[in-house]
């Protein structure tokens, strides 16, 4: 399979930002056989939460990023994330 092209990644990123946080993780886990997570709700900036694939087949890397909305007191289950951006850029070797 070759790699994703500029004009198709935007239509990735268009594609993936009027989905749900879990419909994004699983069509990205079903485009590419060797998807692999880089991290999972990582915190990469204040207030952020970002969730990392690496598309192999593809060329490409996807960033999904998270906004945590609960106050300070919330217990830890009872938090509220907002999915809010896709980031999606090629990887090193996807020179197109």
């Amino acid at each position: 399979m070759a790699f994703l092209n500029q004009a198709q990644r935007k239509a990735l990123l268009d594609e993936l930002s009027s989905m749900k946080l879990w419909r994004a993780k699983f069509k990205l886990r079903l485009m590419d056989p060797k998807c692999r997570l880089r991290y999972l709700r990582n915190v990469q900036q204040s207030g952020e939460w970002h969730t990392s694939y690496i598309l192999e087949t593809l060329g490409t890397q996807v960033t999904l990023v998270e906004v945590n909305h609960a106050a300070n007191d919330q217990y830890r289950n009872k938090q509220k994330f907002e999915f809010v951006n896709v980031i999606v850029e090629p990887t090193p070797d996807n020179s197109s």
